[in-house]
């Protein structure tokens, strides 16, 4: 082997070397990256059912389940239930006033 084939051999194999490096040093981040992206997107749209585990619904449905609590459906939502004790403190609001602007027996 001459002289300038050991180095141009040398060559390759520091050039090869880099390029190894370079991939290792770029993959993690990606690796990384993809990994959150994943999360992401589980979080995002949700995971549907599998054995040992039940589904979990995505964003956009729980979003839609929210926003149905806030509408009165006649008694069933939250909207209602905050609608009912509105109302009931009015009467109690209503009683103690009228009880206060009674003349006291005495």
């Amino acid at each position: 082997m001459t002289l300038e084939q050991w180095a141009a051999g040398s060559v390759v194999l520091g050039a090869i070397l880099s390029a190894l490096t370079l991939v290792v040093m770029v993959s993690r981040p990606l690796r990384r990256l993809a990994r959150q992206n994943e999360e992401f997107r589980q979080d995002w749209y949700g995971v549907p059912a599998r054995p040992g585990h039940d589904a979990v619904p995505g964003v956009p449905e729980r979003l839609r389940r929210i926003e149905t609590e806030l509408h009165p459906n006649g008694g069933g939502t939250l909207r209602d239930a905050v609608n009912d004790a509105e109302s009931r403190l009015k009467g109690v609001e209503s009683r103690l006033d009228d009880h206060l602007r009674s003349p006291h027996d005495g």
